[in-house]
């Protein structure tokens, strides 16, 4: 596969293309061939957006789509964008930071739902309820990842569910994950890539191997507001929000919360209610 990366341009004005990382545009009607062209067997959109699935139809494919809460969203981007996150592929932040650094958090906060509101706005967008996509809110995924990485890989057909992982299966698994790190890590070794279906036993190692404590060097709730990895701890964004900011969010983004099953109705604010056990529903 000699697929290169490609980005989902930040602001919603842009977004008539996909952009790739030698910055060749790549409207979203021809990213079906694109990827059929390449032999893609895997893609990755970190900003997901409704036009990726509207273009996809025309292929077969499977895919998971994680859910925030869009309140924490808006505290873990207002951190990232201040401290932690790269510049080189969002060039909008670098103005964004300027202004994050030049204003107290309680103002910081309020750029923040200008500046991400075509994320937010995305989310509220997204076709909830496609057959073809696992939906997956991060609050669960990171309570009980073990849990929710098998449903996963089983949604996707990636989850080798064979019994016997026997010494001569662990060395042919160890031999094809090493050609494929090769691969991505050196550009001229990409046709050594192939797909892999996944033992369970490998498939927790490696979600145990990338767990927050080891990632951030910390336990999870210790706060390094500099660090990409600030807090790791959901509903963190009472601890940042004043009333004004519940006023704001509410008037800004109307009952985004409701639909994606974080609130029973839209008369939240800072003090805790009773958790909704709710999917996210279709836009309307």
């Amino acid at each position: 596969m000699t697929l290169e990366e490609v980005f989902c341009p930040y602001l919603p004005e842009k977004r008539t293309a996909l952009i790739t990382a030698s910055q060749q545009r790549l409207p979203f009607e021809d990213l079906a061939t694109y990827l059929q062209q390449q032999n893609a067997v895997f893609a990755s959109f970190p900003i997901a957006v409704s036009e990726l699935v509207e273009n996809l139809q025309t292929i077969p494919f499977r895919g998971f789509h994680v859910v925030r809460d869009p309140r924490d969203l808006i505290v873990s981007a207002y951190f990232s964008h201040r401290y932690s996150h790269p510049i080189e592929p969002l060039p909008e932040l670098e103005p964004h930071r300027k202004r994050l650094a030049a204003v107290s958090k309680e103002e910081g906060l309020f750029l923040e739902m200008e500046f991400s509101a075509p994320v937010l706005q995305d989310m509220g967008a997204w076709p909830y309820g496609h057959p073809d996509i696992l939906e997956v809110k991060m609050e669960e995924l990171t309570a009980r990842p073990y849990e929710g990485f098998v449903r996963i890989f089983e949604f996707l057909g990636l989850l080798d569910e064979g019994e016997s992982y026997s010494a001569r299966r662990r060395i042919g698994l160890f031999v094809r994950e090493m050609l494929n790190r090769a691969s991505f890590r050196y550009r001229w070794l990409r046709w050594l890539r192939r797909p892999m279906s996944v033992p369970g036993e490998l498939l927790l190692g490696r979600v145990w191997d990338h767990r927050f404590e080891k990632k951030a060097r910390r336990r999870r709730g210790e706060e390094d507001p500099r660090s990409h990895y600030r807090k790791g701890q959901p509903g963190d964004w009472r601890n940042h929000f004043t009333e004004e900011h519940v006023a704001a969010f509410k008037e800004k983004f109307g009952d985004l919360v409701v639909r994606l099953g974080y609130e029973p109705d839209n008369d939240w604010g800072l003090i805790p209610r009773e958790p909704v056990a709710q999917t996210p529903t279709a836009p309307r």
